[in-house]
């Protein structure tokens, strides 16, 4: 699947449903079908929220390759630098209630990925994300 969005939040939503739509025709295991849609969501509602600060319009570009044994989901963007691997893990112990707003959702996209890749160039920021549904998603004892 390949697809072309402005950098509107509805239009993140349809991109979602798509991405659902073609995760199901392509048999992808259930539980890998919501991690993808997850990261995915988190992603583009970061950029869409966080990437344009200057109100103006921009473009994201998705592209979602279903194989037997992986899913690799591409994402490419023309607003502002952000590296989604920088930012530290969040420290989680305590009363979750007390703790500052933002980091879950990077942090639960990093861990919920196989394999998580990011690199900007002339045409803006790129992240390339792999989804092993093969692998559990609980640690093994």
């Amino acid at each position: 699947m390949r697809l072309r969005i402005p950098n509107r939040l509805e239009d993140v939503f349809l991109a979602l449903d798509r991405a659902g739509s073609a995760l199901e025709r392509g048999d992808v295991d259930p539980a890998c079908r919501t991690d993808v849609r997850l990261v995915l969501e988190e992603l583009l509602v970061n950029t869409v929220r966080h990437g344009y600060p200057d109100g103006r319009d921009g473009c994201i570009e998705i592209q979602l390759d279903i194989g037997s044994d992986m899913v690799r989901l591409e994402l490419r963007d023309d607003a502002m630098p952000f590296d989604p691997l920088e930012p530290e893990p969040p420290e989680l112990p305590g009363d979750i209630a007390l703790r500052d707003i933002g980091g879950l959702g990077l942090h639960l996209a990093r861990s919920i990925a196989s394999d998580f890749h990011y690199a900007r160039d002339e045409h803006g920021n790129r992240v390339v994300i792999r989804f092993d549904p093969s692998l559990p998603d609980e640690p093994a004892p």
